[in-house]
């Protein structure tokens, strides 16, 4: 293991309140109904959109680290020898690469993994945006900053756990700031303003994350199938309808007792809020241009829910769906060819499905992932890196362009800190900050969600629509 990477074992307090409030929500989201308490903090005078505005953001988690060097590829002479000299036994044949046909090129040609095809078609379309060279960052740095670990420099590089949280957070461990995600921050700001419901406007369908811990607001979380509660009100023998019935009856009870008046309350309002939340989807399209797999099943649920906002009283809603096995060590060509087009195929139906009912430009997707890989080779895949490049797809996005600045690939050059992990050239919190302001959060607010944005010259991409 690299020495720079933190044992994977180690929790300092911040952490544990992550974890504490990730594990909180459970199999239900209890706790994604406290925001009736406390959401007149979040609310202000100011609207944005007008009554029927509906947007949302879908955060598409790699867990493991996405060897992103073979996502783009250089195709142009020059650049793609130096790739093939640089990743030896893990470099695509040229050929083999589809031909991206972007619009701000600046005389490069670039390819796309040929596993992506979906991808391909979207890009060259104009549906589809790539994002170079993106990494955890705290303000800009140089390679001078790498080595002497100035204040740039996030805690703990290279580290699956870390990078997953800095990546989820933008907020460095050490920092004195709430650990709260930047999809929960912008809920925070929000919700008040503009969903009129009891059920939270971030909707987990990967299960605990960091993404969506909010100061107000906790994920909903369900799954493919629909939400859950608790089991006694599911059973199918002759006792169920009693047991539930008395289940129910006990929760309805005025106890005396803070704390049994307090979860009954919120159980309660749980149960009511999955009833509300399954007859919403009842009637949903099947979507079954999505493939049947772990991912697509999960956007499978997403698309659903969108078609279903106006029963569920949401115009801004946050999503988080994932998927693993990106820890490519080795042997990886393979495995990787086959981890890409299962997001390929996950993407593009979702975008068709979107499409479907005419709301791909109501809805924005991202990857993320904990880093990127180094360029050079272990002898059988790679292992940790740093920078990386990412995909933004909706109709508002501004598509068949190659945003950020795309690395010199050339070993020992001014961004390499070791093994080609490429020294970030643009930051999460430029990545989400631009993203962020097309969704709502205003100018003013946009330090409160991404706290480092102050420290990079623009806070706006380019690759949004307004």
């Amino acid at each position: 293991m690299n020495p720079n990477t933190k044992d994977i074992n180690h929790i300092n307090r911040r952490s544990f309140i992550r974890l504490s409030a990730c594990a909180a929500v459970g199999t239900s989201s209890l706790f994604s109904t406290l925001f009736n308490l406390r959401q007149l903090n979040a609310a202000t005078t100011e609207t944005n959109g007008e009554a029927d505005d509906y947007k949302a953001i879908v955060c598409i988690f790699l867990y493991g680290g996405n060897d992103a060097n073979n996502l783009l590829v250089p195709t142009d002479q020059a650049t793609y020898s130096l790739y093939a000299a640089g990743r030896e036994q893990l470099a695509l044949a040229r050929e083999s690469l589809l031909p991206l046909n972007a619009l701000n090129s600046d005389g490069r040609s670039f390819g796309i993994h040929p596993s992506m095809t979906g991808c391909h078609e979207l890009f060259n379309n104009g549906s589809l945006a790539l994002v170079a060279n993106v990494g955890t960052l705290l303000a800009p740095a140089t390679l001078s900053d790498f080595r002497n670990r100035t204040a740039a420099i996030p805690d703990h590089l290279f580290s699956h756990s870390d990078q997953q949280v800095l990546w989820q957070t933008s907020v460095n461990e050490n920092a004195a700031i709430d650990p709260t995600g930047w999809g929960g921050r912008i809920a925070d700001l929000l919700h008040a303003r503009h969903n009129d419901s009891s059920i939270s406007m971030l909707v987990s369908l990967s299960g605990s994350n960091f993404f969506q811990v909010g100061d107000t607001l906790l994920p909903f979380r369900t799954d493919s199938r629909g939400s859950s509660t608790y089991d006694i009100l599911n059973g199918w023998d002759q006792h169920a309808t009693t047991r539930a019935e008395g289940f129910r009856s006990l929760l309805e009870k005025d106890y005396a007792h803070v704390m049994e008046r307090a979860f009954a309350d919120i159980s309660n309002t749980a149960i009511k809020n999955a009833d509300t939340f399954n007859a919403a989807i009842e009637n949903a399209s099947d979507f079954e241009m999505i493939p049947d797999s772990g991912l697509g099943n999960q956007l499978r649920m997403v698309a659903k829910l969108i078609q279903s906002r106006q029963a569920l009283g949401q115009k801004r809603q946050v999503f988080f769906v994932a998927t693993g096995g990106f820890d490519t060590h080795g042997p990886q060509l393979g495995a990787h060819a086959g981890l890409l087009g299962g997001l390929d195929s996950a993407i593009k139906g979702f975008h068709d499905a979107l499409a479907s009912i005419e709301a791909e430009d109501k809805v924005t997707s991202f990857t993320a992932s904990d880093f990127g890989r180094t360029f050079d080779t272990n002898g059988r895949g790679s292992d940790h890196g740093w920078g990386s490049h990412h995909i933004v797809m909706g109709g508002a996005v501004k598509g068949q362009n190659i945003y950020g600045q795309f690395p010199d690939i050339q070993m020992g050059s001014d961004q390499d800190t070791g093994r080609g992990r490429w020294l970030p050239t643009t930051s999460v919190d430029q990545y989400g900050a631009t993203m962020a302001r097309w969704f709502g959060v205003p100018e003013s607010e946009l330090a409160t969600v991404f706290p480092n944005i102050g420290n990079f010259g623009s806070s706006d991409l380019g690759f949004m629509n307004s």
